[in-house]
Order: structure tokens, then sequence, then C-alpha cells
């Protein structure tokens, strides 16, 4: 596999286990707060444990009561359940659960898991070797099933997402914000979208600059080491297109103060760019840190987009299995 497939996929597994172990810890925090009887069975059985753990150090021959962990854990899947929330709901939070996210299945023999495989051949298919086209867009791809916070179906909200889109890229240079970043969790269409605006851009006779940001770090620490200096397409393009933002690696000195002076000059020079990503803005906030991020988030130059729904490369994958 391509080092740098495989460089992106470690960091895109990293950032899940931690998305991971934050939405564990908001389900205590929800838990603590809102079913106290529920966080009472919580505090006892952790007593316990800390009971039986002191009695063993004391005793190399005490064991523990597994039939009293068994009963303690019942009674909380039972108020659990009676408090209205499903039994596991405190249980590790995984998307898969044959790896846990790891990317890797297996003690002794170990082996890359399905979801890795495939989402290695989903990156495999690089920047400039897609056809994706506003003409090719298919709505009938998204589900007309309402996503909870919203009142028009996402088929709907991607039909008019790709307007917005398909105008961005008619109207430049005069679009505005002139700069455009589309969040949300992966497989919802935001890669696919970037691409139409820069086929469309250059179809139009302009300059567009489209690249993962891992290749946007790896072009700024080639010119940060004095080896090839390619990063002047970076600032000189019409348009800036950087997909995946948040899978390129964490390089100290190099990826904040690199993205954080691209992005100041190409602002200082009115050069839009578009942005994707799979983080939430915490989560950019907690990566690039409030000074870059304020940037980011700059609503009279920039249009920030949530982008909500199914994903639709696992519901292809699904299909797929079950023909």
């Amino acid at each position: 596999m391509d080092r740098r497939i495989r460089d992106q996929l470690n960091e895109e597994y990293r950032l899940q286990r931690e998305r991971n172990a934050a939405e564990e810890q908001r389900r205590r925090e929800e838990i603590r707060t809102s079913a106290p009887r529920v966080w009472t069975l919580i505090t006892q059985r952790q007593d316990m444990i800390e009971r039986f753990c002191r009695q063993a150090l004391a005793d190399g021959a005490f064991q523990p009561s597994e039939a009293a962990l068994r009963e303690a854990n019942a009674a909380i899947r039972d108020a659990l359940v009676q408090a209205g929330y499903p039994e596991t709901y405190l249980e590790p939070v995984f998307r898969c659960e044959k790896c846990r996210d790891t990317g890797i299945m297996g003690d002794t023999v170990r082996q890359e898991c399905d979801c890795w495989r495939r989402r290695a051949f989903e990156l495999a298919n690089t920047v400039g070797q897609r056809d994706e086209s506003f003409e090719r867009f298919d709505e009938n791809v998204f589900p007309e099933t309402v996503p909870k916070g919203r009142t028009i179906t996402q088929r709907e909200e991607m039909r008019r997402l790709r307007a917005y889109c398909e105008a961005y890229a008619n109207r430049y240079p005069e679009q505005r914000p002139r700069d455009m970043l589309l969040y949300g969790a992966s497989g919802l269409g935001k890669s696919y979208l970037l691409h139409c605006v820069a086929r469309r851009l250059q179809e139009r006779g302009f300059q567009a600059e489209l690249i993962s940001a891992y290749d946007v770090i790896r072009v700024m620490r080639d010119a940060y080491f004095g080896r090839e200096d390619d990063t002047q397409r970076l600032y000189d393009a019409d348009v800036l297109l950087i997909d995946d933002l948040g899978m390129e690696p964490m390089m100290e000195n190099i990826t904040i103060e690199q993205l954080f002076q691209l992005v100041n000059v190409r602002r200082s020079r009115e050069l839009p760019m578009v942005f994707s990503t799979n983080l939430d803005t915490e989560e950019i906030r907690q990566r690039y840190t409030e000074r870059l991020a304020s940037r980011l988030f700059d609503r009279t130059l920039c249009q920030v987009i949530r982008v909500v729904g199914e994903d639709i490369r696992q519901k292809s994958h699904s299909a797929l299995r079950e023909q």
C-alpha cells in the first residue's frame, strides 16, 4: 500500500477513536445528570471493584466475586432500560465492531479489517483521476429521509447544496462570500462536490488547484526542509480547493503554522479557498487552535456549511454485500 494512503488512514482512524472516546464521555455525563439512579449503581459498582482490588493487594489468594459483578452489571442494564436508554448505552462506542476502529483484526494473526481495505480503495482514487462533475451528480443516491435536526430530506438538502456549489463555480470571481467550507461526517458527498467545483472552474478557464490536505502538508514540508519548493501553486491558484482537511499529519512547527500562513496570504490577496473536512467545528478548533479556526469560520469571508445525513458509501457497500 502507498505510504501516503497508509499515513492518511492511520490519521483518520486515530481521529475516529478520539470521537468514540468523546461520545462515550458525553453519554456518561448525560447519564450522570439525567438518570441519577443509573449513576448511583455505576458508582456502587466502581466502589465494589476498588474494594476487590484493595483486598487482592492485601491477600494474594483473594478471588473477587464474579457473581456480584454480574449482578451489578445486570442492575445497571435494567436501570438504563427503565430510564429510557438502550441497555448497551454505556458500552464502548465503535464505528466498526470487528476492529474497534483500529483497522486491524486478530491478536496472534493480525490482518487489515474489511473497513480499512474498503477505505484504502476509496483513497486510491486520488485527486485528479476521478470523473466527478455537476452533470454526473446523481441526487437519487441520497435517501428520502429527514436527518435529525433538519426539516427537509437528505436528498433535497443535497440538491440545494449542489445548486449552491454550481452557482459558486459559475459566479466566480464575483461569488460572495469568497470562500466555502463543507464539514460533516464521511460519505455524504463533500469531496464529490469539491471535485465538481474544481472541474467547472477549470472548464471556465480558471486555475483551480484541487489537492488533499495530506498533500498540502507534504508540499509545505518539502519546502520547509529545503527540498523541492512547489508551494507557489498553492499560493497563486485562482481558487485553492483542499479536500479532507484533518487527515493530514500533525507536524510540530509545520502543519498549523503553514496552514495559517497559507490562509492568511490567500485572504490578503483575495484569492478564494474551498475546504472539505470530516471534522466538526469543535474538533477543528481543538486540532488547529482558535487562531486558525477563527479564520476558517469567518462568515464574512467564508460560507460554512454543515452536511448531515446517512453515509451513502456504507449504504452502497451494504447493498453490494446483499447481492
